[in-house]
């Protein structure tokens, strides 16, 4: 179609009529190509607007940790894209934007494992006018983080991790009622109690300890039990490494000879872990905990094992009845006298008076 040999700038061409396709909103009077290309950007905004106020719809949130004005901001960022906002944590809340970890209130959502963001997916959400990948910006992923299955924003503004981690949470949702995931979080954070695994701990150290003894090529004595320690603790590194580049910790028993029971239990976990119990991040805080632990525990049990020893070498040697003492065993015990304690006494005396 020719254009205008008028200037744009000068407002001196004659208008025409545009294309319907184009959509203008002028009663279909045109303009100059300058004014189309605004005219064709409007057109766009006012498409994504509607999409815009629906990016978080389904989603229920609460804040942790802001004060205003930038809690009042934040709230309103959100709003705008569609949330509904709850001044506390509700049972209905499926996200909580924090601005620290350490918050009481964090701790809280984490033991109901709720997701829990930071402030800065909201604000780049609403400043680029589309949802950005949460992935970066989730400080913990627990139950999904929206209640409705259909995503609001548009298909080209998607990203395929994107995509990838919400087709991931509605799954989770699907296979894990949220009552009874929290009960399987309950009875996992309770079967991994500190009192639970520091008694793994014990058992782990022990066992290693029988089962270097039984190989025919057997550390010294005096080596024995740090070589068991530093054995189940690297064992737990290598779990910790491979679930932090996002790798199964079924291969890592399999490379060890003898494999911890705590490497077993993590490795259960890790082969539950697709029915939404638990993500590979909350998997590997998990190992972390208990490596933290178990190091602490065979520091105090190294700790105890020399105390005991520096307190044999400094206790005076105590005579026991009937024991002989190794410097006693050259002499007959049939030779010895037995004495009255008036001849004890009596010999005494004459002791002294010789000494004198």
């Amino acid at each position: 179609m020719p254009e205008s040999s008028s200037d744009p700038g000068n407002g001196k061409g004659g208008k025409r009529s545009l294309p319907s396709w184009m959509g203008s909103g002028d009663g279909g009077e045109g303009s100059s190509p300058g004014k189309k290309k605004h005219t064709e950007e409007s057109h766009e905004r006012d498409q994504r607007g509607p999409e815009f106020s629906k990016l978080l719809d389904g989603v229920v949130f609460a804040l942790s940790g802001f004060v205003n004005p930038e809690r009042g901001r934040l709230r309103s960022q959100a709003l705008d894209m569609g949330a509904v906002y709850r001044p506390d944590w509700s049972p209905d809340c499926t996200l909580l934007v924090c601005a620290f970890a350490s918050t009481p209130k964090f701790r809280q959502v984490q033991s109901e494992n709720g997701t829990i963001v930071s402030k800065e997916w909201i604000s780049e959400s609403h400043s680029q006018r589309k949802l950005v990948d949460i992935e970066p910006y989730l400080m913990h992923a627990g139950k999904p983080w929206r209640q409705n299955k259909e995503l609001a924003e548009s298909s080209q503004d998607r990203k395929k991790p994107h995509k990838e981690h919400e087709k991931q949470l509605e799954q989770s949702h699907v296979k894990s009622p949220p009552a009874a995931k929290a009960g399987h979080s309950d009875a996992t954070s309770k079967h991994f109690s500190p009192s639970n695994i520091k008694q793994w701990a014990l058992d782990d150290f022990a066992k290693t300890v029988s089962w270097l003894k039984s190989q025919e090529e057997k550390p010294e004595p005096n080596e024995l039990k740090a070589i068991a320690a530093e054995g189940v603790i690297t064992c737990l590194q290598d779990a910790i490494e491979t679930l932090d580049q996002g790798n199964d910790i079924e291969g890592v028993a399999d490379q060890w000879s003898f494999v911890p029971h705590v490497v077993d239990e993590l490795v259960r976990l890790d082969r539950r872990r697709s029915g939404g119990l638990l993500s590979k991040k909350q998997l590997t805080q998990l190992a972390i905990k208990c490596k933290n632990i178990y190091q602490a525990e065979f520091a105090r049990m190294d700790s105890d094992d020399k105390k005991g020893k520096e307190h044999q070498s400094n206790s005076p040697t105590v005579d026991r009845p009937g024991k002989i003492r190794s410097d006693d065993a050259q002499y007959d015990s049939d030779e010895t006298i037995e004495m009255t304690e008036e001849e004890i006494d009596l010999a005494c005396r004459r002791f002294s008076g010789i000494s004198r």
